[in-house]
């Protein structure tokens, strides 16, 4: 289950129908709160996040499950690169950094990637 977070109505739809075209299945929500109100540890194999979000950022939600001890694989997503932003990817641990808008092919090969990985291991 891939858990997509941004608070772009029409960009979760986007993500949906794209992985929904790849027969993948995911979830949606706009919000860092949304998704830790309804965060399953075991539902979890991949966390698509915008980092500019309102209320609690990308980072912060990254920050909060990892006081928890929970690291999830992360694809950042973004419309505002800036170094520090690059460095924070790097010290979570994001399999990928991507600007949007982002390359629809690119992010399903990221994607289906990580997931062959974990069927492989």
């Amino acid at each position: 289950m891939i858990n997509i977070v941004d608070e772009d109505q029409n960009i979760r739809d986007g993500y949906r129908m794209l992985l929904k075209s790849a027969g993948i299945d995911c979830s949606c929500y706009e919000s860092a709160e949304e998704f830790l109100k309804s965060f399953n540890k075991d539902g979890t194999d991949l966390l698509l996040l915008d980092i500019h979000l309102s209320g609690m950022d990308g980072f912060s939600l990254l920050e909060s499950l990892a006081k928890r001890g929970l690291h999830l694989p992360v694809i950042i997503i973004t419309a505002y690169d800036k170094i520090e932003n690059r460095k924070l990817a790097k010290k979570y641990g994001a399999l990928a950094y991507l600007r949007k808008p982002i390359d629809s092919e690119a992010l399903l090969d990221i994607i289906k990637y990580n997931l062959d990985s974990k069927i492989l291991h």
